[in-house]
């Protein structure tokens, strides 16, 4: 048996190579080796909370940068842009290119509330109410005292569907805990049955 740490010259491995062909059945597989489906699962369920060092999960980092797949395609500036603008299914750009396309059937408001642009008019309230319900003064997040998470809502203050003009205005929001969100008069639909 050979003392641990012991160096093995080119040869020495290159012999060690061909006489290990073919019995490795039930061991560690090969390099490049195609594994089943079966043995992918149980290399899943051995790695389960394996912490990395800080150090090794900078070098994946690095060694991910710039690749856009796993099969490490570079795609072009005008490329992505084709291919966002042909993902997308609104009325904001071409949803015909789109392959889930079934002939424009999304409400417009459907299309609208999950917009780009709706993402950013519902972060810039938050971030001017800093993150903080106007009405109670609860901060988004874990709540020690509560001993709960509260969530925020950005709310249109003139209904979303009855002014489309202040749609994004961003005097027109506010930022409210669901609690409070579910007491106004706009909430789920309550300003249908007023009017």
């Amino acid at each position: 048996m050979r003392p641990f740490g012991f160096k093995c010259s080119e040869a020495t491995k290159q012999k060690i190579r061909l006489s290990s062909i073919g019995k490795n059945k039930g061991k560690q597989p090969r390099l490049g080796a195609i594994l089943s489906d079966e043995t992918k699962r149980k290399i899943g369920l051995a790695h389960i909370g394996i912490k990395l060092s800080i150090a090794h999960r900078k070098k994946l980092s690095e060694s991910h940068k710039g690749n856009q797949s796993r099969l490490g395609i570079k795609h072009t500036e005008a490329t992505k842009r084709k291919i966002g603008l042909a993902s997308k299914g609104n009325q904001y750009a071409a949803g015909e290119n789109n392959g889930n396309w079934k002939g424009g059937i999304s409400p417009i408001n459907h299309s609208i509330r999950n917009s780009q642009e709706m993402k950013l008019w519902r972060e810039s309230v938050f971030k001017r109410d800093n993150y903080t319900c106007v009405w109670c003064g609860l901060k988004g997040g874990w709540n020690k005292e509560l001993k709960r998470r509260i969530i925020l809502n950005a709310d249109h203050i003139k209904s979303f569907a009855l002014f489309p003009e202040l749609r994004f205005a961003l005097e027109n929001g506010r930022t409210l805990c669901v609690e409070c969100h579910k007491t106004t008069n706009t909430f789920g639909g309550k300003s249908k049955k007023v009017i």
